[in-house]
């Protein structure tokens, strides 16, 4: 059996309304899981290390937090979304990162949250 593009996506607007809300958003927002962030201010990484090291108390020109931006990955990441009526500050983006360590034994309290805005 064949199934033509246009028979899928009329199966999904029927019976799979979820799917395909998000099939057709594209409205170039940029919520994600995992990957790299897409950060708006600069390498949101380096803001999660420094609070990672001590916050106000550690320079923002500390040698250690780039190595300790690198042992950071996105766990998520929030864009503001004028069709889910999300805006965070002036068009920002919510972010939260986890060590890899703590990700695989899912110790999700050890994330850390970042906010960053135009």
């Amino acid at each position: 059996m064949t199934t033509q593009p246009d028979a899928l996506h009329t199966l999904a607007r029927t019976h799979l309304p979820a799917d395909l809300a998000i099939w057709g958003h594209q409205s170039g927002v940029a919520h994600q899981i995992g990957g790299h962030a897409q950060s708006v201010q600069g390498a949101v990484e380096i803001v999660v290390a420094h609070g990672a090291l001590g916050g106000r108390d550690v320079s923002w020109e500390d040698p250690r937090l780039e190595r300790e931006a690198g042992r950071w990955v996105l766990l998520a990441q929030f864009d503001s979304d004028e069709d889910a009526d999300m805006m965070w500050g002036d068009g920002g983006a919510l972010y939260w990162l986890i060590r890899p360590d703590d990700l695989a034994a899912g110790r999700f309290e050890k994330a850390i949250f970042a906010w960053q805005c135009c």
